[in-house]
């Protein structure tokens, strides 16, 4: 690591965004392609704006430093997630909590539970051979609404509302959470 990106560091974590931002710019002058030194300025520059956040992701990055191909990618993804802005790069960092705590848990990802659903020939089929057995461990939110949107076609509506519930609490002004409740409520006086 070169010196001015230790600096750059040390500047960092002692909350000095400015003297980081300058200290990572000038190991980018030394090396253009270090696409460390260009995460950290990236990360430095937010962190005039939105400090916590800046100080969150910048551990977070250095955390993951361990492994350099995994390293590489979230690199990119990073930079790609940045160029979108700061709510967006949250984003990525909480989803990626969100999945490494649900390969933790006892259960199916929605992927493995979808290619069961292939396999059985159907939702149906195949919910009703794991509803009792295991949990369908779901890490985003499109994923959620197509599951909610299953379970209300094949007629679970009242554990549809149980979700639903849960999830307009989350995201009140969520139009398609919204649209699923009216569907299941149409189902429900069938």
């Amino acid at each position: 690591m070169s010196q001015y990106k230790d600096q750059g560091i040390e500047a960092f974590r002692n909350r000095e965004f400015t003297r980081a931002l300058f200290y990572f710019s000038l190991a980018l002058q030394e090396n253009p392609k270090d696409k460390e030194a260009r995460i950290c300025a990236i990360l430095a520059d937010l962190g005039l704006e939105r400090e916590e956040e800046a100080l969150s992701l910048f551990e977070y990055f250095l955390m993951s430093q361990d492994s350099q191909e995994e390293s590489d990618l979230i690199l990119e993804e990073i930079i790609d997630s940045l160029e979108m802005g700061p709510e967006k790069l949250f984003s990525f960092f909480e989803q990626q909590a969100l999945e490494e705590h649900l390969l933790e848990e006892d259960g199916i990802t929605y992927e493995d539970f979808i290619e069961l659903v292939d396999q059985k020939g159907g939702f149906k089929e195949a919910f009703e051979d794991i509803m009792f057995s295991t949990k369908v461990l779901i890490s985003n939110k499109d994923d959620f609404i197509s599951f909610l949107d299953q379970l209300i076609e094949h007629g679970y509506i009242e554990m549809s509302f149980h979700y639903l519930e849960s999830a307009v609490s989350l995201f009140p002004n969520d139009l398609k959470l919204h649209s699923l409740i009216k569907k299941a409520q149409g189902y429900n006086r069938s």
